[in-house]
Parts: structure tokens; sequence; C-alpha cells
């Protein structure tokens, strides 16, 4: 990019720095009684890149409300380190890092149940970008070295370092080669590992410089058991959202791929969301929110307003292209959350364009997915994506269950009698004290509390009559302004 040589010396320093200055503590979420769970310690220079060099050890603690276990201590090799800890019996609980000199950090919190067969949450990023390829021509020399420049160094981040439990690189389609495509293959199949890590085929179709104007960007997912093929929003027959849809329908079994729409409400460059074109097959989920803000809706804590200078282009709300404005036609889709991460870290971005992050020129912290899954496999994470049993965060691992009688999130319901009063159930266990807690019933806000505690229990009951395309969703705010949203629940 023009004036990003300039930078070059200055932007390499800051990404080697080895000094630490924080700790980052990541373990599962929900784990049975008696089971080992992994937990990730990184440490971390004050921008938020790994430190290098020889740091040594950090001791861990099992806490939660009552009690404080003391576990083995944990070398920091290349300012990573893993290890397997035995849940114990049930119950709420974190893991605490702490050096010898005093730094400190906390895991989100690990649910320990004694129940063998309920659903499992699984975090995971389908909106990651690495630095390498040549679809990455926005992205400045400077930054080129600032990440993980590969396939497999940023599945490899993902897995190791952010402690994800699935993930897909979904590079740009334009200028991305057919072998570059056979590559993201390859490397999604290599890394896919059931029961430990799963790695999704996938990649970014739609542009702004000429191609797919007024079509807006989606993120093209395959479960990676049948064809994978490659549409680019260049080529003529799927210049159009329509055109890809035909042409996914042509080649690729509908359960076998999803196509999802991000940064809907994103303007500049046309890269809206048109609702105009929808297809409830395929689009059986939307992006909430990334990197750019969040597209729930106008007014939102987190807007999509990017205008930096040397930014790609003057970005900013784009009126009418909101996920409440498809919500509103009628549209049944659920919510994920992704990274949009442009430096090969998925769910952990630090630099996006020429700009750090924490350097005033910022869009927002990065977002991730999270799904209740059967297993940790392709078909157990990819069948709770097109269930729609999943929901987004704007990073933080909050723990949010969202019922309409016993039925979770992302279901389609029958209700039998019109007339009769619907039960709206939520559960929900934070990094932080529950500012807000929000169902959202045909896109007005219907019923709202809050805890000053971590953990919060609502129960809803909507008397009103029952009328044709009704839904409900969750919207939930922890006081350290971290938000979550849980895919509706559709009455049809």
């Amino acid at each position: 990019m023009p004036g990003a040589t300039g930078e070059l010396p200055e932007v390499v320093v800051k990404a080697t720095t080895p000094a630490v200055e924080q700790l980052n503590v990541v373990a599962d979420s929900t784990v049975g009684c008696g089971e080992g769970f992994q937990v990730i310690v990184e440490a971390q220079n004050k921008w938020g890149f790994t430190a290098t060099g020889p740091i040594g050890s950090v001791a861990l603690v099992l806490t939660n409300e009552n009690k404080h276990s003391n576990l083995s201590e944990v070398e920091l090799s290349e300012g990573v380190g893993r290890t397997e800890v035995k849940a114990p019996a049930a119950g709420l609980y974190r893991v605490e890092a702490q050096t010898a000199d005093g730094l400190r950090a906390i895991s989100d919190p690990i649910e320990v149940s004694d129940e063998t067969d309920a659903p499992r949450l699984l975090w995971g990023d389908i909106h990651a970008h690495i630095r390498e390829r040549r679809a990455q021509a926005l992205i400045s020399e400077a930054d080129r070295l600032m990440g993980p420049a590969t396939l497999e160094e940023a599945y490899r981040f993902a897995r190791e370092v952010a402690g994800l439990h699935f993930c897909a690189i979904t590079d740009h389609d334009v200028n991305l080669t057919d072998h570059e495509w056979e590559q993201t293959i390859e490397a999604a199949n290599d890394f896919n590992e059931p029961g430990r890590f799963v790695a999704f085929p996938g990649y970014e179709w739609g542009y702004s410089a000429g191609f797919a104007m007024n079509f807006g960007h989606r993120n093209v997912i395959y479960r990676g058991r049948g064809g994978t093929p490659i549409f680019r929003c260049c080529e003529e027959r799927t210049a159009s959202s329509h055109g890809l849809h035909e042409a996914l329908r042509d080649t690729v079994p509908i359960e076998d791929m999803l196509v999802i729409p991000h940064h809907t409400a994103r303007g500049g460059g046309q890269t809206w969301q048109n609702w105009d074109y929808y297809d409830p097959d395929l689009e059986r989920l939307c992006e909430v929110y990334s990197i750019w803000g969040s597209s729930e809706k106008m007014g939102e804590p987190y807007p999509i307003n990017y205008l930096p200078s040397g930014g790609y282009f003057g970005t900013a709300e784009a009126a009418g292209h909101h996920l409440q404005d498809g919500l509103a036609r009628g549209y049944h889709f659920g919510f994920v959350a992704g990274s949009e991460s442009h430096d090969g870290r998925p769910s952990r971005s630090l630099i996006h364009g020429r700009e750090f992050v924490q350097e005033s020129k910022v869009l927002w912290p990065p977002g991730i997915a999270a799904v209740w899954a059967d297993d940790l496999s392709r078909d157990g994470v990819f069948d709770a994506l097109r269930g729609r049993r999943c929901y987004g965060t704007t990073g933080a691992r909050i723990i949010v269950r969202f019922f309409l009688g016993d039925e979770p999130m992302g279901s389609e319901v029958t209700w039998p009698d019109p007339k009769a009063p619907r039960v709206i159930r939520a559960e929900v266990i934070g990094a932080a004290p529950i500012a807000s807690c929000v169902i959202v019933k045909n896109n007005e806000d219907v019923f709202e509390t809050s805890s000053g505690a971590q953990r919060l229990s609502l129960e809803h009951v909507d008397k009103a009559a029952v009328r044709p395309g009704d839904f409900y969703y969750l919207r939930v705010t922890q006081a350290d302004g971290q938000m979550a949203w849980a895919s509706p629940i559709f009455l049809v």
C-alpha cells in the first residue's frame, strides 16, 4: 500500500518486542466431571503479541467461590505453555495463572457437569485470513511481516495459542489461484483431527473494487466430505450473490455448505448485505459481529464506523442492511461472530490494514463463534452451525443457553395453541457481572434483567397471542462491555 514503506521499521520492532507485560489464559468452557481439559497460558507484550525469549514458568490455580486448588506449573516455551487439567466435581471454576514477579491472569468460566450426554460448548472462528496470499492484495508489506503468514501457521495459532476448537481460513476469492485453493483445502484436511481440532475448507466471496457490487461479502464454508469448488465474484456466472447461490446448488449438496453474509451493515464500496438476494437454505447464518463492529441494529455499542486515514475506504453504518432488517422480512438465520482477522491470528486479530488496533486508528476487538455441539468433529460442529445452535460474542467466552420451552436457540417451533403463553428461558455465565440480558421479540426489546454477579438465569412468559413470523433472540452485555447474541428461535 502507498506509504507503508516508511512505517516498516517501527512496526517490525513492535511486533518482535519480547518484554512480557500481560498473560492470557484459555480453557474449555464446558467439561464433564473427571475429564481432562486443556489450559493454555500465553505471555504477551503490551501490544498483545506473543512474547518471545526465555520467560520461565507460571503457577496455575483452579478456583471457584469456595476453594483454591494448586495445579502444576507450566513452562512457557516461546511464550506459550499448555497443560491438561482433570476436571473436579460439578461446579463453576476458573484457572488463574501467576508469574514469579506478580503478573496474573484468569480464564473465562469453566462449567464442570456430571451430565455425560449433554452438548458441549465449542469455540471457533470461521472468518479469518492469512498474510501471504495475493488474495490479500490490500495488505501492506509491513503488515505481511506481523503475523502468521501461512495456512499452517494460522491453523497452529488457532489451535495451540488461541485455544479454538474449530476454524476456517477464508481468504478472498479474487486473485486466489486454483493452486492456492487446493492448498487451502489440503491444509484444512491436514489440521482436521476429530476430538482435538476441526478445520473447514472455506473462502470469502465478494470484493469492492469493481466486482460483486451491491451484493455484499459472504463466507462459503464446506463440511469437507465432498465437493469444494471455488466460485469467484470476478467470474461472469458468479458475479452476483444469486449467481453464486445457483452455482453452489448445482455442484454441492445443500447440507454440506454454508454461505454466511458478514458486516451486513458496512457501507463504503457497497459492501453491505442486499436483503433482496437471500437464500434461506444456504444462508442459515449471518455474522452479527467482527472487527468492523456489530450489524445487529442501528444504535449499537459497537457501531460500524471505520474512517482512519490510510484505511481501505471510508466506511460507516448503512441503514436498512442490519440483521434486524433481514429478520423483519421474515428470513430465518442464526447468529455467529468472527474475527475477520487479516494478520493470521484467528479470533485474536491485532492489526488490520496498516493500523494497530491499540493505537487510535482502531477497529473493534475481534469476535468469536460458539456452538452447542454433540461432539468435536466436522459433522458435529457443522450440524450445529446449520442447525443454528450457535451464537456470537465480542471475544469473551460467555456461556449462553437460550430456550423457548424446551427448544434451543435456532429452532423453528410450531405452537399448537396460538393463545397459550410461551416460556422463554436463558442462562448466562459471564466472564464479568451481567449488566444487561435482553429478550428481543420481533426486533423489540420486551424483557430485560441484570445481575451484579457473573451468573444469571431468567424466565419470561409471553402471554400475547402467537402471530405468524414471531421470533425471539437474546442479547447479553457484561459490565465490562463484552456482548453476546444468541441465535433467534422462530415460531412457524
